[in-house]
Order: structure tokens, then C-alpha cells, then sequence
């Protein structure tokens, strides 16, 4: 029999797309893959160091990993990503239970290291400047369900936010090219990939990297033409690089969904300069351009409150700008100082009660603006695309709308109707909640007019022909 591997990832989608190129290495280096790190002759743990509570589940992770190493089969222990590259050798005299250290810049050689391992390489710590970037013929073994994915469409960050780490963690921004890109998304469509999601860490900014202005919706135009790829959903837009064209591009498109996430931290523009994120537009410009281009779109945001020197006036202002900007769907932070960012230097930090405070406020007044902005569904039918059985209940279905990003932005609960995980079908939304929906299936199941259906808003259909699908356990 095979050794077994098992492999945690901690942290954002990109990090989990690393995981699942760290997957096929481990395979090829003669291991079977295990859920159960008990069984695991190696454990790798894939790490997050973009906050100090990030950090510390990593830690917290590998020290519960290590206890394998005394009362499991676990024989190697490898610690890699994003706290590896930020603390490097200190980790190593921390951690003496791990074997291995891999930064962002060699978990893509996380097979070669462990080959030279058992040649005799007694080198613990792999670390240098990122500069790898994943490539179509980069396999992936992907821990998603088999109908969705994640693209990597570039890799690091040029931005110089006062707050943020991960230029230095990740490196500077690099693109990966069109038809590299083109290649990845027919791979995914021919394993049964119909909704691929582009991650980076801003999409908008791909390909400038290159010289000349971005071009994302040359990439949207060529991923649209991949056949078996239904949904394409942008994440993590800059604010500055939502151009008019982008916005026209999303209007018209067969397969973008109306869908965006545009992280704009605050809305104070004294908050803003200190962010280091002082943009060309004010947000709520920005917003109502999105709006006018796109009706129907869903926004998504992340908010950060109680960064150093923000007032109750600032504060004042973005919890009345929430009101008025009406997001679909809004991650917030309480700041936390990351050394070696700029802001960890800053002057008058807010006590953590009071950021806690502030955060409680938002997300309280967001729960009561999702709710709203999610009724106007109620009585329409929609395009979902079908997930599989409800995470809490075998009772009910759960499924997407275009407009819900998978994992963050809440689901639809089917009360009535079956299908099969992976397929697209028209529901007639019934009640909405906080974050979720409630919605029937057509009967039979009707796919959505047109290849895509990513359309909103929704439409009254009538049932056509068609052979029921029943939901496969």
C-alpha cells in the first residue's frame, strides 16, 4: 500500500488553489491521499499570514498537526505558504517539530524538495523572492465541487496599501497570459467545470504588469467562447480599474454574471489617504457608475473599521454611507496592525473594544440591507445553479444564483423539486432571509433560456419538455 498524505489549507480561495497544485505533487511523489491526518505518513499544512488572527491558526494548526509526529504515523511535517514567507527562520526556531519550510516563492516545487529530502538535502527553510507563476499545465487535483472552480489569472501585488502585507508575501504583480489562461478554463470545462470564478489579487489590474491598460475583458471575451463554461464571475475588482468598458463588457456578456467584488475599505477620504487607497473616484461615484451600467448587478465589498486614527465622525460616515450604498453582500474587519506595514507605525491606535464595536454596528445595519436588497427576488424566477444537498440538511438543496459568490454570499434553499448537483435550472424564488433564499424548482427541471442563463432579472417561464432528474445521493 501507498503512504498517505494529508494536506490543510488554511486561508483565501488563491491559497486553496495552491493546495491544489501541491495536491498532484504529492501524488506523483508516490503518496495516496488521506482526510484523516492520524493515518498520514506527511502532513502539509498551507498557511495564511495575511492577519495576525491568520497567523495564529496557522501556528495553532501545525502545533496540532505536530502531535501526529509522537502519537500518529506522520513522518514529516511541512509547513508552507504565506507565514513561512513572512517569517522565515524565526518560524524555524519556533517550530523545531516541522521538518520543512516552504514559502510561497517553492511550495510549486513541494515534490523536488521532498525528492532531495530522501537524496540526502538537510536544507529546513525554503525561501526567496516569488516569481513562479501557475501555468495551464500546472496539475491541479481541486478540492472544490466538480462544477466550480477557481482561475488564477495572475499572481502577486502592486499596490502600496499602507495596511497590507501581501506584496511582500506573494511579490510583484505578474499575468498570466490570454491563451495560457484559455487553455486552463477548457481543461476545467471538459472535467464538468461550468462556473469559473477569476481570482487575484485584482483582477483589474491583469495584464498591466505587461505595459499598455489592463486587459480583463479581452480575457472575459476569450473565456466566453470556452464551450461547457456557463458562469464567470469576477472577484476582488480595485476600485480604479472598473472601467466603463468592463462595466459594458458585464451588460452584454452571455456568461459574466452581474456580479462584482470591489473591496473599497472605507469611504472616508481622510481614511482612505491613510489606507494608502486613495482612488480617482469617491465610492459612492463609483458605485452609482456601476449601477447605471449594470442594474441588476450584486456588489460585494469588505469594509475596515477602527484603523488607526479613524473618528467616530469617520466612522459616523461610513456607517451611514452602508445605508445608502445598498451592498448585496459586505465582509467586515476590525483592523489589526501587521508588522512591517506602514500603518503598524501609524499614530493613535483605537482600543480593540471599540473596533469591535464598530464592527458589530456595520455588520448589524448590513444583516438588515442584505435582507432588503435579497426580497426583491421573491416571486421571480431565477437561474440557480444546483450545488447538492444543503450543508446543514439532507432535507433540502442547496443552489446559487448568479448573483452568490460560492461559499461567502449566502444560498438557495430548495423546498420543492430535485436535480442533480452541477446543473442549471430555473427556480421560482418563494422567501428570503438574512442571506439566504428559499426557492422552488421548476417541474420538470427547466435550463434556463439561452447557454448561459446568467441574466437577471428574472422571468416567468412555463414548463417545457423535458426528463425529470432526480437529485444522485
Amino acid at each position: 500500500m501507498k503512504p498517505l498524505a494529508a494536506l490543510i489549507s488554511l486561508g483565501c480561495v488563491k491559497n486553496l488553489v495552491d493546495s491544489e497544485t501541491m495536491v498532484p505533487q504529492l501524488v506523483r511523489s508516490g503518496y495516496a491521499m488521506t482526510e484523516d491526518p492520524a493515518e498520514a505518513s506527511i502532513i502539509v499544512v498551507n498557511t495564511c499570514g495575511f492577519l495576525q488572527s491568520a497567523v495564529e491558526e496557522a501556528v495553532q494548526s501545525i502545533l496540532e498537526a505536530a502531535k501526529f509526529r509522537s502519537a500518529g504515523s506522520c513522518e514529516c511535517l511541512v509547513a508552507t505558504g504565506c507565514v513561512v514567507q513572512r517569517y522565515g527562520k524565526k518560524l524555524a526556531e519556533l517550530l523545531p517539530e516541522v521538518d520543512l519550510f516552504l514559502g510561497t516563492s517553492h511550495y510549486h516545487r513541494l515534490g523536488d524538495i521532498l525528492a532531495e529530502r530522501q537524496r540526502g538535502n538537510g536544507l529546513r527553510v525554503w525561501i526567496s523572492t516569488p516569481r513562479h507563476l501557475l501555468g495551464s499545465d500546472s496539475p491541479r487535483i481541486r478540492a472544490t465541487p466538480p462544477h466550480t472552480a477557481y482561475l488564477k489569472i495572475a499572481e502577486g501585488c502592486n499596490h502600496s496599501c499602507s495596511f497590507c502585507i501581501i506584496p511582500h508575501l506573494r511579490g510583484r504583480y505578474r499575468s498570466r497570459g490570454i491563451s495560457d489562461l484559455v487553455a486552463e478554463a477548457a481543461r476545467l470545462a471538459d472535467e464538468g467545470v461550468k462556473e469559473i470564478n477569476l481570482i487575484d489579487q485584482d483582477t483589474t489590474a491583469y495584464c498591466t504588469d505587461q505595459g499598455g491598460t489592463a486587459r480583463l475583458v479581452p480575457l472575459l471575451d476569450a473565456l466566453e467562447k470556452v464551450q461547457g463554461i456557463e458562469w464567470i464571475r469576477l472577484l476582488y475588482a480595485y476600485p480604479d480599474g472598473v472601467t466603463d468598458d468592463l462595466l459594458d463588457w458585464m451588460a452584454q456578456s452571455r456568461k459574466t454574471v452581474p456580479y462584482l467584488d470591489v473591496p473599497i475599505q472605507h469611504c472616508s477620504a481622510g481614511v482612505l489617504e491613510r489606507m494608502g487607497r486613495r482612488t480617482a473616484e469617491d465610492p459612492l461615484s463609483l458605485i452609482r457608475r456601476i449601477r447605471s451600467k449594470v442594474p441588476h448587478i450584486s456588489l460585494r465589498t469588505s469594509l475596515m473599521v477602527g484603523f488607526p486614527g479613524e473618528t467616530e465622525e469617520e466612522f459616523r460616515e461610513l456607517f451611514e454611507f452602508l445605508e445608502v450604498a445598498q451592498f448585496d453582500h459586505a465582509g467586515v474587519f476590525a483592523y489589526s496592525p501587521e508588522p512591517g506595514t506602514a500603518a503598524a507605525r501609524y499614530s493613535h491606535p483605537l482600543e480593540s473594544r471599540i473596533k469591535e464595536k464598530r464592527k458589530r454596528a456595520l455588520l448589524q445595519r448590513q444583516r438588515r440591507i442584505s435582507r432588503r436588497r435579497l426580497r426583491r427576488w421573491v416571486g421571480k424566477v431565477l437561474p440557480v445553479l444546483v450545488e447538492g444537498y444543503h450543508p446543514e440538511t439532507e432535507l433540502l438543496l442547496g443552489a446559487r444564483l448568479p448573483t452568490q459568490a460560492p461559499e461567502q454570499d449566502g444560498m438557495v434553499l430548495i423546498t420543492r423539486g430535485t436535480a442533480s448537483p452541477g446543473e442549471l435550472a430555473m427556480a421560482r424564488i418563494t422567501a428570503a432571509h438574512d442571506y439566504d433564499l428559499e426557492a422552488e424548482l421548476a417541474d420538470p427541471v427547466i435550463r434556463p433560456p439561452g447557454s448561459a442563463g446568467s441574466g437577471l432579472p428574472g422571468r416567468e417561464l412555463r414548463p417545457g419538455k423535458g426528463t425529470r432528474k432526480r437529485f444522485d445521493r
